[in-house]
């Protein structure tokens, strides 16, 4: 078809029609949106509302909102009775930024709609939810091979820079990469199952939490062979600051496999900060071969440099090992694992994996590999070696509030300045 928007409306509107519903753009044009597709309309192409699919060919076109009127670029279905199904492949959409609350920059996926991106790029888009695309509830989506870039949030909610998920969303090799929020830097994850394959997450920040991913509710999400990197939480928000790289809420189920969460860093405002890799609140967390290494928290009185859990349970099996993390600052507590009672008690079992070469510092740290204030622990053919805290009374291994009891074929040696000397409560076979 002609590089030529007006064109473009008109094909929209006849694919939904049921004539000619596969479209193929210009290739390499560069397709300017001006203003809303109809007057009082928050998009600037016409809402997909054929269910039996309509399909855009970009061949590396571009579709971008230009001007000053505010409007999202593509919306799928209306409402959960009037749905719609989009396939999109090799375009790149940017710039869009709806008036309305709803959200959704590039696109918005209603109830009970369907959507699948190959080769897509959502870049540049702002909304209140999801700055490059919203994925509302009962939707089903699929992004392979994909890139969310360099899109923000901003209202009251503000979450979900890269996008927002509560249906049944797919990401296989997509790179969601420089997006910025209040919460969920890179994905805000409120319901449904999220299930992320290859790809990366990183390079996103987060003024409160969630610099890669913010993941809440009763929620699903399995990420396998994923590196979720170099992500931040930093200053400017409006609550505490957590989970550099994932923020997790309190219940559902959130499985990471074959992935790295590393180099993720958290600018710490208050006391009782931290997650430099991960906070938990309160989910069933499970790790299988999953590395937790060279996460940060930055300033005073951070928690878990490489995980809080504070409540749930944590499973670190397979070689998911915490490794490298590091709390810099006085009064700091747990620079591998920060455990403590406050939605319930977490229950750690770490399984094959290690919990080596962490560190806090500054006049008053603690728990160089493990601070637990609060939980249970089950330590099988691990190791808690080689952690650093200050001089003594500071326990470079673990310091626990309450008696470790469950330990088998697991060292607990080569810690700095002891192992476990001085922590108030005693672990199992640990000397020294």
């Amino acid at each position: 078809m002609p590089c030529d928007t007006a064109a473009l409306i008109t094909a929209i509107n006849n694919a939904n029609l049921n004539v000619d519903t596969v479209i193929d753009l210009e290739p390499y044009c560069l397709y300017e949106v001006t203003a809303p597709y109809m007057v009082g309309a928050d998009d600037g192409l016409p809402p997909i509302t054929n269910t039996n699919g309509v399909t855009i060919n970009g061949h590396n076109a571009t579709i971008k909102r230009v001007g000053t009127n505010s409007f999202r670029l593509f919306e799928v279905g209306t409402s959960a009775a009037v749905t719609g199904n989009l396939t999109l492949n090799d375009l790149t959409v940017m710039n869009g930024q709806p008036a309305g609350a709803v959200g959704g920059g590039a696109v918005l996926v209603n109830n009970n709609s369907t959507f699948a991106g190959t080769d897509v790029a959502f870049q540049g888009g702002t909304a209140n939810l999801g700055g490059g695309a919203r994925f509302r509830s009962g939707s089903t989506a699929t992004l392979t091979d994909s890139r969310i870039s360099d899109n923000r949030t901003t209202g009251g909610a503000s979450t979900g820079a890269g996008l927002y998920s509560e249906g049944q969303v797919t990401l296989v090799n997509t790179h969601i990469t420089g997006n910025r929020a209040r919460v969920g830097g890179g994905i805000g994850h409120a319901a449904g199952t999220l299930t992320v394959t290859g790809g990366s997450i990183k390079h996103n920040t987060a003024f409160d939490g969630g610099g890669g991913v913010h993941t809440d509710g009763n929620s699903v999400l399995n990420v396998t062979g994923t590196a979720i990197t170099d992500n931040r939480v930093t200053t400017g928000g409006l609550g505490q600051g957590s989970g550099g790289g994932v923020h997790i809420g309190v219940g559902g189920t959130k499985t990471f496999t074959n992935s790295t969460i590393e180099g993720n860093a958290v600018t710490v405002r208050a006391a009782d900060d931290g997650g430099g890799g991960i906070y938990a609140l309160g989910a069933t967390l499970t790790l299988d071969n999953t590395k937790v290494t060279g996460n940060k928290l930055i300033g005073e009185a951070g928690h878990g440099a490489g995980i809080t859990a504070l409540g749930g349970t944590v499973n670190l099996l397979n070689a998911s090992d915490v490794t490298g993390n590091l709390a810099a600052g006085r009064y700091s507590l747990g620079g591998g694992i920060y455990t403590a009672s406050l939605v319930s008690t977490p229950v750690v079992t770490v399984n094959d994996s290690a919990i080596d070469r962490n560190k806090v510092s500054g006049t008053g740290s603690r728990g160089g590999g493990i601070y637990n204030a609060g939980g249970t622990y089950e330590l099988t053919d691990a190791s808690v070696r080689f952690n650093i805290a200050p001089d003594a009374p500071a326990p470079g291994g673990i310091w626990t509030s309450t008696a470790i009891t469950s330990v088998t074929n697991t060292p607990i040696t080569d810690n700095t300045p002891t192992n476990c000397l001085y922590s108030p409560a005693t672990v199992s076979s640990c000397v020294g």
